[in-house]
């Protein structure tokens, strides 16, 4: 299943780097249409493919390009849940063909099922794919396009729940097409046919699948399906191949014939073992990363065809499942190279099974992780001779393991190569530079890093904070690199480009002042150097003259929690306002997530408002983990400023409902050290702990830092149990700060009486207990400043100054801030509502009129003097004991 974790800040094994390269396209896009897959071509052109169904090139492997859109057949592809266009691949002759292939799940035909589709493998071919300047685009009109399997309902690959179908297209020595394709079937507990939960019933009624294929998860063991394969085509046909071992010449197109190795669950993603098989008949060897359904994630390899790995029956190396169709039982099938998961994680040497960190296999153990992705074979000379030939795989959790196999495929280590990343999904090589790149997916949208090997100096890594990014012009933000560090812990400069033309600063956390009569963005850049010269960047967008849209209301802001078992019908609506785009212009999309423990399912997006739908049926575990639905609203303005509303929808399982304690969790340095969680739960069942990102590690209930700033989210949660028949408890998440340890300093700054608008300019004096010098900002109100410190005031209103020290590497930035009024003492025209109290005499002045409309109170002694009228109005009342003038005369 596609797992979305929230990035943490990533460790890898010394000499290397985790470095971000690149955004998909633009932060709006990016919210909506995630990527879920990264290739190169022989050029270094980097291609990046979505759920929704489009394809974006990168020229040349340079991330100061634009993304160009390739493909886009968002109309055909079904992305709910985990579905989607989840495999692309170039044709081995791409250059001179410009063939390319897809696999994505597509709607039934006549259905209407959230749950059913058809997988479809489809060519096309693109313009310029070898151009020097033009990128490939897709010839949508060429007639050599072509739908290589399902063309129409029964003849594709049948998924009764739209997360199971696979996910790799992959070539073979040979020029054969391999497809690896899931069972189909329900996700968290047994399908052996008409599960309740999946729309099998569609699929039959619509002929996706025959009466034979009803037998859930057995489909990866029948023949005559498509499902739980490897299959081998004809790139050019869709038909089997005589070499396969099923094939039937009477009958090319069916599963039979195109089966190449069975027994799968979900293998999202495999790769090929390069310098295997043959160029006539045999595809070559194959690492299938097989995801478990919650005991075992498997890595196997395929070696020949007619190989049979066991699911459903077998799960991991040892674990049998009793199902009633035993009919499909697979005889002796084939063990996986390394299972992990729960338990230790294991490893086969010499037909042997053996503890990974054994003297045998050594290793990391436990071996974690949720979601097995088959990632790259590693055959280049960039990285250190240690690496070459060896396979870098990876789990959708965040963590990438170095596996090394000998000539036999028995596991001779695995190692952990780099662990806190964002999910992955994808993993590619670049075989220009010879890097490994993998795609970061996430709820958020999508990212790519690079992996860089630097034994001799890591650069430093820049983190921007703001105080606020939108506004009226002017706008003065507070920034902030107190979060940006260097992993060799070197001083590190700074470097801020504000994008508005003014001059770079070179402090830590500097203020700025936009100003710009129309609406505009400026890209504000970080740059942070080490002192061997190497460099880190971050940016964000400040946008002036418009603020993100306010989220006043929805049709889920009471929806607190819902039947299990059952799917609930809602009208996803909301209302949204903002100051500078009409409500009819915004743009509103739904995002729902399926969350389970420390991790969320992306289930389906939708991009309008008042959208009639289902919310999915999930299932109580209780014991064993908490479910719950997460749906995240984002509203959009035409200048593409969001506003992201989040809401959990519990579950109402049969039980006894409890709630969680958690106390927050203070700030910390980043040399604290370990410590314990202390949540409780009303029921006293113990607590379950996740870390859902930043720069920390937990294990049980005690959470140790990794010596990196940044913020940390830890989530609670108590899963019931069916022994006391307590329900699942809501999650409780916490936030903290963590922060190097930094001289903190005090700014003063000195008051400002009230003024009138005739007051001389004044200068702002300050001073910062550093020391250091300081710099002055008019936040809002009338009032300009010059020399730096030198205050000239002009009409009336209220004015608010700030000093600011901007603060050094080993000193914090700090500010203090001044609010007083501006009047004028002689206004054409006043208007008095304003009660009078007792105390000095006063005096009130107007050049022609004064209005009055207010309470003079005993005691008080009051002048109102204007040069043509004074208006007694009703309201206006002068009490017993208060002394009251009106004169008719020019002010003072």
């Amino acid at each position: 299943m596609l797992i979305s974790v929230l990035n943490s800040t990533a460790q890898i094994q010394a000499g290397f780097v985790n470095e971000y390269f690149k955004g998909i396209w633009n932060p709006a896009e990016m919210r909506v249409e995630p990527a879920v897959g990264i290739i190169f071509d022989a050029r270094g052109r980097l291609f990046a493919w979505t759920k929704e169904g489009r394809v974006y090139v990168l020229p040349n492997n340079n991330s100061s390009s634009s993304w160009s859109l390739m493909l886009d057949i968002r109309s055909e592809v079904k992305s709910a849940f985990d579905g989607g266009m989840l495999g692309f691949v170039l044709d081995p002759d791409f250059f001179t063909n410009g063939f390319f292939y897809v696999y994505y799940s597509t709607y039934v035909s006549g259905g209407s099922s959230q749950d059913a589709a058809v997988g479809r493998v489809k060519r096309f071919k693109a313009n310029n794919p070898n151009h020097a300047t033009l990128l490939p685009t897709t010839d949508y009109s060429d007639p050599l396009n072509k739908t290589l399997i399902g063309e129409s309902n029964s003849t594709g690959i049948p998924i009764t729940k739209l997360s199971h179908m696979g996910g790799t297209l992959v070539f073979g020595t040979d020029n054969s097409l391999i497809v690896s394709t899931g069972d189909g079937a329900y996700y968290s507990n047994f399908d052996d046919g008409s599960h309740i939960e999946t729309a099998y019933q569609e699929c039959l009624n619509r002929g996706v699948m025959t009466n034979a294929e009803n037998i859930g998860a057995n489909r990866s063991q029948l023949l005559n399906s498509h499902c739980g394969k490897l299959l081998r085509i004809d790139p050019n046909t869709g038909d089997g191949l005589p070499s396969n071992p099923y094939y039937n010449a009477a009958s090319p197109r069916t599963a039979q014939s195109r089966v190449w190795a069975r027994g799968f669950r979900n293998p999202f993603r495999i790769m090929h073992i390069p310098l295997t098989g043959n160029h006539t008949d045999d595809p070559g060897d194959f690492l299938v990363g097989d995801v478990g359904q919650g005991d075992k994630e498997e890595y196997n390899m395929v070696v020949e065809s007619g190989q049979n790995f066991g699911w459903p029956f077998k799960e991991g190396m040892s674990i049998s499942h009793n199902r009633p169709l035993t009919q499909y039982a697979p005889a002796n099938p084939i063990k996986p190279i390394i299972d992990y998961r729960t338990g230790t994680g294991r490893a086969i040497k010499n037909d042997t099974i053996f503890n990974i960190g054994s003297v045998q296999v050594p290793g990391i153990n436990p071996m974690e992780g949720n979601s097995a992705v088959a990632g790259v074979y590693y055959d280049k000379d960039t990285y250190p001779p240690a690496y070459k030939n060896t396979s870098f795989v990876g789990d959708a959790s965040g963590i990438i393991y170095n596996v090394k196999l000998d000539a036999n495929y028995n596991v001779q280590y695995v190692n952990r190569f780099a662990y806190n990343l964002s999910s992955l999904t994808s993993m590619a090589i670049d075989p220009i530079s010879g890097n490994i790149y993998y795609l970061a997916y996430g709820s958020g949208g999508s990212s790519i890093y690079r992996i860089r090997y630097s034994p001799s100096n890591q650069p430093p890594i820049a983190k921007i904070k703001a105080d606020i990014t939108a506004g009226s012009s002017p706008l003065t933000t507070a920034f902030s690199a107190l979060d940006s560090y260097d992993p060799d812990n070197q001083t590190i400069t700074y470097q801020w480009n504000f994008g508005d033309g003014s001059p770079v600063e070179t402090t830590l956390a500097p203020h700025h002042v936009f100003t710009n009569a129309g609406q505009t963005s400026y890209k504000v850049k970080l740059t942070v150097t080490d002192p061997n010269g190497e460099k880190g960047y971050d940016s964000l967008y400040v946008s002036l003259n418009n603020t993100p849209p306010v989220i006043d209301s929805s049709s889920i802001h009471a929806l607190n929690s819902i039947a299990a078992n059952a799917a609930y019908p809602i009208t996803l609506s909301a209302f949204a306002s903002d100051d500078h785009t009409d409500s009819a212009q915004l743009t509103y999309a739904w995002k729902i997530m399926l969350a389970h423990n420390d991790h969320e399912h992306l289930y389906t997006t939708y991009t309008n408002n008042n959208q009639s739908i289902s919310l999915p049926s999930l299932e109580c575990e209780k014991g064993v983990a908490t479910y719950w639905i997460r749906i995240y609203l984002i509203v959009t303005d035409q200048q593409g400023l969001s506003t992201t509303y989040t809401k959990d929808i519990n579950l109402n399982c049969v039980g006894i409902q409890q709630s969680i304690t958690f106390p927050a969790i203070p700030d910390k340095l980043t040399t604290a050290p370990a410590f314990t969680l202390n949540a409780t739960a009303s029921s006293t069942l113990p607590i379950s702990y996740y870390l859902v990102s930043g720069p920390a590690t937990l294990g049980g209930s005690t959470v140790t830092l990794t010596g990196k700033p940044g913020q940390v989210k830890i989530r609670a949660t108590q899963h019931g149990s069916t022994l006391t028949n307590y329900n699942q408890a809501p999650i409780v998440e916490r936030t903290f700060n963590v922060t190097r340890s930094i001289t903190q300093q005090t700014v003063t700054l000195d008051s400002v009486p009230p003024k009138l608008i005739t007051s001389p300019a004044f200068t702002l004096n300050a001073t910062a207990s550093s020391g250091l010098a300081i710099k002055y900002f008019v936040v809002s109100g009338p009032a300009t400043l010059s020399s730096g410190n030198l205050l000239t005031l002009g009409q009336e209103g209220t004015v608010r100054v700030r000093a600011v020290q901007a603060g050094t590497y080993t000193t914090n930035g700090a500010f203090a801030e001044r609010v007083f009024t501006v009047t004028d003492p002689c206004p054409p025209a006043r208007t008095l509502t304003q009660t009078l109290v007792n105390g000095e005499p006063m005096t009130i002045q107007a050049g022609q009129t004064i209005q009055a409309a207010n309470l003079i109170q005993s005691g008080a002694n009051v002048v109102y003097q204007a040069g043509a009228a004074i208006e007694l109005n009703p309201g206006f009342q002068a009490e017993s004991g208060s002394v009251f003038k009106a004169q008719i005369q020019g002010c003072n």
